[in-house]
């Protein structure tokens, strides 16, 4: 068991432990080191939103990176798959919006305004992750029809995949810029909302896949 189940454990302090409801949040390993979590977006966003009620001290949270391919893990959830997150070791929630929706609750619950809505920021961040995959599909074929032995340079780009490598970066630069703007150290202020739970994991995957695959970085002024 002790290698399909890896744990890392926080508590806060500001509530009585045994007030506080104790939130086991399963989620798949990482393919190269079994104690990190995955390439998961759902896994990493569920993970940010829960240490953020952990940071204020409402909840006690494991994180247990898991084996998907366990047998244990298997018998132990019925065949479902992470994120998975367990509340005070009786309820289990194994949808999304299940996780999601208890989240919610609990921050509301404890007055945590990490589901403050903001229409500036949603139209910021929104569709960022989609016209990376846009780039990333159109990039791709170029550089498979090119048969080159290393990516195009994104200077060297034809107008169709040069589009897609501008729009990418220019709402970059809008999210850089709302930042700024602002003078805060998170989209909203100086809390975590789910709008930043949403976007690092999906900046974190913007970097590694660019890097690895596209030849691409996020520019260093951003």
């Amino acid at each position: 068991m002790a290698d399909d189940y890896q744990m890392q454990q926080i508590n806060g302090d500001q509530i009585g432990t045994g007030q506080k409801p104790l939130l086991e949040l399963y989620v798949k390993a990482s393919g190269i080191e079994n104690r990190r979590i995955g390439a998961c977006l759902f896994c990493q966003e569920f993970w940010m939103e829960l240490y953020a009620l952990y940071e204020i001290g409402v909840v006690r949270v494991e994180v247990k990176t898991v084996n998907i391919n366990s047998e244990a893990f298997k018998k132990s959830f019925l065949g479902a798959q992470p994120p998975i997150m367990v509340e005070n070791k009786n309820a289990t929630y194994t949808d999304n919006r299940e996780i999601e929706g208890r989240i919610f609750h609990l921050a509301k619950e404890f007055n945590v305004p990490l589901f403050e809505k903001d229409p500036v920021v949603e139209k910021r961040i929104e569709s960022l992750y989609r016209n990376f995959k846009i780039f990333l599909r159109s990039k791709s074929e170029h550089d498979r029809e090119r048969k080159g032995s290393s990516p195009t340079p994104m200077d060297s780009l034809p107008p169709q995949q040069k589009a897609s490598y501008n729009k990418l970066v220019e709402q970059l630069s809008n999210i850089d810029q709302l930042l700024s703007e602002r003078n805060s150290r998170y989209l909203l202020g100086q809390s975590m909302t789910e709008y930043d739970c949403e976007l690092m994991p999906r900046l974190h995957h913007i970097r590694i896949v660019g890097q690895r695959l596209l030849g691409f970085d996020i520019p260093l002024n951003l």
